[in-house]
């Protein structure tokens, strides 16, 4: 368990975890990451970092993870949104794709 800290008498101050962060100063507890996007890959943080594009965070916010093949992300989000119907996506991606008429989508090129 972290320690709570009073800023007002001589204290013991506890560690945030990977997942959480604190400013410091008064605060007295640390803040989870757990708004859309969020994580935090390192104890002591300063403040939680935001899943860039193509990423999501995991599930205990403390590192992200790449969106898998067929799905997107547009970064600051909690999921990898599945490609609409037709679309496709490598993984790591920020949008997915569709073919042009005449076109398919071959996969041993893509993989």
């Amino acid at each position: 368990k972290i320690a709570d800290c009073s800023p007002s008498s001589e204290t013991q101050c506890g560690d945030c975890t990977a997942g959480q962060a604190s400013m410091g100063g008064e605060v007295t507890t640390c803040t989870e990451c757990n708004g859309p996007g969020q994580y935090s890959d390192a104890p002591l943080s300063g403040a939680c970092k935001l899943a860039p594009a193509g990423y999501k965070p995991t599930s205990n916010r403390d590192n992200i993870e790449q969106c898998p093949k067929d799905t997107f992300s547009i970064g600051a989000n909690d999921n990898c949104t599945p490609c609409a119907d037709g679309g496709h996506s490598q993984p790591g991606s920020s949008a997915c794709e569709k073919c042009i008429t005449g076109k398919y989508y071959d996969e041993t090129e893509n993989s």
